[in-house]
């Protein structure tokens, strides 16, 4: 299995409040940690090889915080996606206009 680039399974289990001692869940967590990190590589265009952005790592943590939150397809609170889509929606633009690859914040 790949493992994530921008945060770290203890980093996210940290940031969800779960005990990090806890096995059971942590291949789901790993894999929203990856698919979230692909979605920011796809949607800023950028590698985060070298440079690893405190704005990045967010972005990474609040989708896997929620897609950890709303397994289901379905949600009964439009409010919580609707919430997380216009942050992060807000963080990619702001990281993709301000961003330059191989430079250190």
């Amino acid at each position: 299995m790949l493992e994530p680039n921008l945060v770290t399974l203890d980093e996210m289990k940290s940031y969800l409040r779960l005990e990090r001692d806890d096995i059971e869940e942590d291949a789901d967590i790993t894999s929203f940690i990856l698919a979230a990190e692909d979605y920011l590589k796809r949607a800023t265009g950028f590698k985060f090889e070298d440079e690893q952005p405190d704005t990045a790592k967010l972005i990474v943590k609040l989708l896997t915080s929620h897609w950890y939150d709303h397994r289901s397809i379905v949600s009964s609170s439009h409010v919580a996606v609707n919430k997380v889509d216009f942050t992060v929606r807000a963080l990619l633009a702001q990281l993709t206009y301000t961003h330059v690859e191989g430079e250190e914040e």
